[in-house]
């Protein structure tokens, strides 16, 4: 059985790393980018089954990059899990309006991460 591909886009190395770490363990295949810029690029490279996309990062922010992947016929299927500090119900509401399936705010119980992870692919 293939392992389901898992691209992560966070500008934090610790969060990054230690998510990545864990979801490799839990079975995974996990790409990963820090730099928002280049997230589009490489989620099309790395063709996921899931995206867990960070929302406040310098430069490209994880709503632009959520209108990116819904505006490309090859990414506007793709699950996205926002994973972000923001609690306001603005910032949650419009990621919402943008396609996302889940919404954890940080900092996060990773077992309920992974059974939104596990929901999100299950129901693709």
């Amino acid at each position: 059985m293939e392992k389901k591909k898992i691209f992560i886009v966070d500008d934090d190395s610790a969060v990054l790393n230690s998510l990545k770490e864990l979801l490799v363990f839990s079975g995974f295949e996990v790409g990963t980018t820090q730099n928002p810029k280049e997230a589009f690029k490489e989620i099309k490279g790395f063709g996921p089954h899931l995206i867990l996309l960070d929302l406040l990062m310098p430069h490209v922010g994880g709503l632009e990059i959520c209108e990116m992947l819904n505006n490309d016929l090859q990414t506007r299927d793709m699950p996205v899990i926002v994973i972000s500090a923001l609690i306001k119900e603005a910032d949650i509401k419009k990621a919402y309006q943008l396609g996302i399936v889940g919404y954890i705010t940080k900092p996060y119980d990773f077992q309920n991460l992974l059974h939104e992870i596990n929901k999100a692919i299950a129901s693709k």
